[in-house]
């Protein structure tokens, strides 16, 4: 057997290419920034999921980024489902408070919705509504980011045709795209990849909501209309025996190292994010392409921290072999468990229960439970805390060896 001692392997790792000529500017995300949701049933459905701060988290692992999601089913640019047993102005008032409150450094605004069944009596109503909002908030000096209305997407022959309800959406969307280009905002179109994935599978419960699916494909919208660049390759690490040189992109590379018993490297990513968009595959893939040429034959064992997760053939591993398993992936997962657990504690921070008993008119029953409101904070926090130490990838050790030795061990 020809041995593999310290004469070792090149390495490899490449990213997508660079964002195309034309495309527009990324729009960059600060080292504190707050980034403040707001809108309609879009928005508030979104921190069920948490697949869109989740990726803008692991696009950006050595800043630190708050979210708040002030999304509110079936809300409109007045604010009218805020006002509870108030008059409407009353539900206004509250929707600028709410985001003065969050302080945002970006806020990110999805209304048009429910506006739109207002018909095109109401578009001009709603633009002035949506200018008006924007004054009000004018003074946090965040920077905005528009998003259009999803398509309407078609249920089938026994429901009413979507047609003409698609054809005011995209009347709205084009006039929230007027607002963006007249106050310097950035504007993401959904409509459009909404309405082109017609026929595809289902990502909606009834044609307007999103299902998880629904989620993950909107993530990888507005990430891409955010950072045009974001679309990126998991990373493809190529070992060659026998070369002495190593290179590296996009990942650091520890000690590489090899004899007859198999191939050793250490390997921190640069980042956990993948961004994708397709509803059947992940949004977020923390996998990694390997390709090794030059080991003997037989069957060989990909293992990572000394857990087994792929075993093929040398030709296999000569190949290239698409690994999608293993502690990347489950520390993007564990993320996004603790970004959800943050948003479901906020929620109720900002939209207690029984809060007409609590701080409405019936406060006069229960309001001495206010006082517990608060102690949420700290439990947000130490879920903050957990994002900040998971958004970073962290440095693995990758081995190869024959499956063998795998099987005697």
């Amino acid at each position: 057997m020809r041995s593999l001692f310290p004469r070792l392997l090149g390495l490899l790792v490449t990213i997508a290419p660079p964002t195309a000529h034309g495309e527009p500017r990324r729009f960059e995300l600060n080292d504190g920034d707050r980034i403040v949701l707001v809108g309609d049933t879009l928005v508030e459905r979104d921190q069920r999921y948490g697949y869109l701060e989740t990726m803008l988290t692991l696009l950006n692992p050595e800043k630190n980024l708050t979210f708040r999601n002030l999304g509110w089913s079936g809300d409109t640019v007045a604010g009218l489902s805020r006002a509870g047993f108030d008059p409407p102005e009353a539900g206004y008032r509250q929707l600028i408070e709410q985001v003065l409150a969050a302080k945002p450094t970006v806020l990110i605004v999805g209304y048009g919705m429910a506006d739109s069944f207002d018909g095109e009596a109401g578009r001009t109503r709603f633009v002035a509504g949506l200018n008006r909002f924007l004054d009000a908030v004018a003074a946090t000096r965040a920077r905005v980011v528009l998003l259009s209305p999803i398509a309407h997407a078609r249920q089938g022959a026994s429901l009413p045709d979507p047609s003409p309800h698609n054809a005011m959406l995209e009347r709205y969307a084009r006039s929230i795209a007027e607002v963006a280009q007249s106050r310097g905002a950035r504007f993401i179109d959904l409509f459009e990849p909404f309405r082109v994935r017609e026929g595809r599978a289902a990502i909606t419960d009834n044609g307007i909501h999103l299902n998880e699916a629904g989620y993950r494909f909107l993530a990888g919208q507005i990430v891409r209309g955010l950072e045009p660049s974001a679309a990126r390759e998991a990373p493809r690490v190529e070992l060659a025996v026998e070369v002495a040189s190593a290179t590296v992109h996009r990942a650091k590379v520890g000690r590489v190292e090899a004899d007859v018993a198999g191939v050793r490297f250490g390997l921190t990513r640069e980042t956990l994010a993948v961004a994708g968009d397709e509803v059947d595959s992940p949004l977020i893939d923390s996998g990694l392409f390997l390709k090794v040429a030059g080991l003997t034959a037989g069957r060989h064992a990909l293992r990572v921290d000394g857990r087994p997760v792929e075993t093929r053939s040398a030709e296999d591993w000569a190949r290239g072999v698409s690994v999608a398993v293993g502690p990347d992936r489950e520390q993007v997962e564990r993320l996004r468990a603790a970004v959800n657990r943050k948003n479901l504690l906020f929620f109720h921070r900002w939209r207690p229960q029984n809060v007409t008993y609590l701080l409405g008119f019936r406060k006069h029953e229960q309001g001495n439970n206010a006082v517990e409101i608060p102690r949420f904070d700290p439990l947000v926090a130490e879920q903050e805390r957990e994002i900040a130490r998971l958004r970073r990838p962290a440095a693995h050790e990758y081995e190869l060896i024959p499956a063998a030795s795998e099987a005697g061990q």
